[in-house]
């Protein structure tokens, strides 16, 4: 058996504006208007693909091998405030002393900050190709032993050739420190065993279990970022107030070129550590199926996920934390960790490294009852008791400030990180029943005959835990930078839970039969039935107003926290609410 494919995916961002991003502080927050500041952009793939297998099939034995190859070549253009992004807060305007809101500095055209960026000198900015090859070839073996056992036997070897960064700044601190800006990662031992059986003690009982290693891949996204965030590709501005008026700079403007007599921002780096990993997942289970009546099967199956060399974004250029006093509203004394040194290379902001560090452990214990369509009924009903851990692996940060929050808090010790996951689920019940009336035959009244047939309901009732959240700090707590993931001080990550959730939803078909191959379907479908305020997120905050406040430098500093907030832990959004839809469906 042999495939082809060729792809094309062009995803243009067009702005949606000439105007540049604007941030008008509310006191409720900002309100953005503008284009965002990256548009306008493109990600475009070109994908080709080979998938050759050989099948041998011989006796008790069937053997497949094969080879599955996949080309990308990607063109991606990201211009991150290239377009500019102003800021207008209260502000003095004109002098007088008087300190006007956001919406009058706005309408009177004063900025309070400025930032835009610009493509680094003989680079190609905003411009990556973060190129992908694949190559997998594998290995499968199913052995009947016995009529009752069934053995599947699998190898499976994959390699992710990725495209080298073209940029090596070449700072000599950055290199005496080990910091590659063009290291590529090159993972070339990924074999990966496979291992299955399946046992019938009986007609009606059956064992089933597996092991299998599965190895993932790095994504795009990370390593286009790797290609030119590296302090040379990228050159910004930072200008505040005063700056923005003495270089003339008027909204909606932005500059042409980099802006002489302004010093340029402390660049991010993001960069791969030496020795990346591609991510590994063990995945076993093993389970017992019997069937207890007639179309009825129940079964139990343990189930056991252990992510390693799990991806993270980690800053390194952070001087260890010390413990600093701290003080509650009340006046209880503690420490709390600050990074309170100045970063140790000083000409750099972040450095962030793609390391293969994170890890995970999933268990969970499924049991599931089965009926079989008979006499009109079917269903399936399910319940899962389980328990997800991890130290917050992601793949995604890779935008300063906007992904802050997928970060671990400690990055010098993501071990203290390990904890309930964000995708903690700890009870799930589903029930699916479908009830198919057929031709009504309880009466020779032909007209009722046709009312009465074929009607269709069906539903889905789901009932599960709350989802895992942390306490927040409400700012950067332990000052490294970061505002978006500093928890409340003496509470764990994933300590509190919302409520859980409920959810009805059904359906009503009616079907109307026009001939053997023709037919009309009428339906109405709920979600939410009972319109239940299902929580999605709550109000996390843990401290009233500002959170803390600091005084002191270095490790003299003191943290003072503000009373507990009265909201925290109240809902701030709902899931679905209940919702109502009509569909007609002819079917030929």
């Amino acid at each position: 058996e042999f495939r082809f494919q060729f792809a094309r995916d062009r995803e243009p961002g067009e702005a949606n504006s000439d105007d540049p991003e604007a941030l008008i502080a509310t006191g409720a927050g900002n309100l953005s208007i503008g284009r965002n500041n990256f548009s306008p952009r493109e990600t475009t793939i070109k994908r080709a693909q080979f998938v050759d297998n050989v099948s041998y099939v011989t006796g008790r034995q069937n053997i497949k091998f094969g080879v599955d190859l996949n080309f990308d070549r990607i063109f991606n253009f990201f211009p991150g405030l290239f377009s500019g992004s102003y800021t207008f807060s209260p502000i003095d305007t004109n002098g007088d002393g008087i300190v006007e809101n956001g919406y009058q500095a706005f309408e009177q055209r004063v900025p309070t900050a400025f930032t835009q960026n610009f493509p680094g000198a003989n680079t190609n900015g905003a411009t990556t190709s973060p190129d992908s090859t694949e190559y997998a070839f594998y290995l499968q073996d199913d052995l009947r032993i016995t009529p009752q056992l069934t053995l599947n036997l699998g190898l499976r070897y994959d390699y992710q050739d990725l495209a080298e960064p073209r940029v090596r700044n070449p700072d000599p601190a950055l290199l005496a420190a080990g910091f590659d800006t063009s290291r590529r990662p090159r993972d070339h031992n990924n074999f990966a065993p496979r291992f299955g059986l399946s046992y019938a003690f009986s007609e009606r009982t059956v064992v089933r279990g597996g092991y299998g290693v599965f190895f993932g891949r790095t994504p795009a996204i990370m390593l286009g970022t790797a290609h030119n965030q590296n302090g040379i590709s990228i050159t910004g501005v930072n200008l505040n107030a005063a700056q923005i008026r003495s270089s003339g700079l008027i909204y909606p403007n932005i500059f042409t070129s980099v802006p002489t007599g302004v010093a340029p921002v402390r660049p991010n780096l993001f960069l791969f550590t030496d020795g990346y990993e591609q991510p590994v997942v063990q995945q076993a289970r093993f389970g017992v199926e019997h069937e207890v009546l007639k179309n009825l099967s129940v079964s139990a199956t343990y189930l056991l996920y252990r992510g390693t060399n799990l991806s993270r974004t980690r800053d390194v250029n952070l001087a260890p934390a010390v413990n600093v006093a701290a003080f509650d509203a009340g006046g209880a004394a503690f420490t709390v960790p600050r990074f309170t040194q100045p970063r140790p290379l000083a000409a750099y902001n972040r450095i962030s490294l793609f390391e293969s560090t994170a890890r995970s452990l999933y268990n969970g214990l499924a049991i599931q009852a089965t009926r079989r369509f008979s006499r009109g009924l079917q269903f399936i009903a399910s319940y899962t008791l389980s328990k997800a851990e991890d130290d917050k692996p992601d793949q995604t940060a890779v935008v300063v400030a906007a992904d802050d929050s997928k970060i671990v808090q400690n990055q010098l010790d993501t071990f203290s990180e390990y904890g309930i996951s964000d995708l903690d689920v700890r009870h799930r019940f589903v029930f699916s029943p479908v009830y198919d009336t057929g031709q009504f035959t309880r009466t020779e009244n032909r007209v009722l005959r046709a009312l009465l047939s074929d009607y269709v309901f069906s539903g889905i009732v789901q009932l599960q835990s709350g989802f895992a959240y942390s306490a927040s700090a409400g700012n950067d707590l332990n000052n490294d930078g970061n505002r978006s993931n500093d928890r409340a001080p003496n509470t764990v990550r994933n300590g509190f839970r919302t409520p859980s959730t409920y959810q009805f939803d059904a359906r009503i078909t009616r079907i109307i039969r026009f001939s053997e191959s023709s037919r009309l379907s009428l339906i109405l479908e709920g979600f939410n039935i009972f319109n239940r305020p299902n929580v999605a997120g709550t109000n996390n905050g843990f401290f009233s107003g500002n959170s803390f406040t600091t005084t002191g430098t270095g490790a003299a500093t003191v943290v003072r926290f503000t009373t507990l907030s009265p909201t925290f832990g109240t809902a701030r959004t709902f899931l679905t609410e209940r919702q109502l839809q009509l569909a007609v469906k002819f079917d030929f």
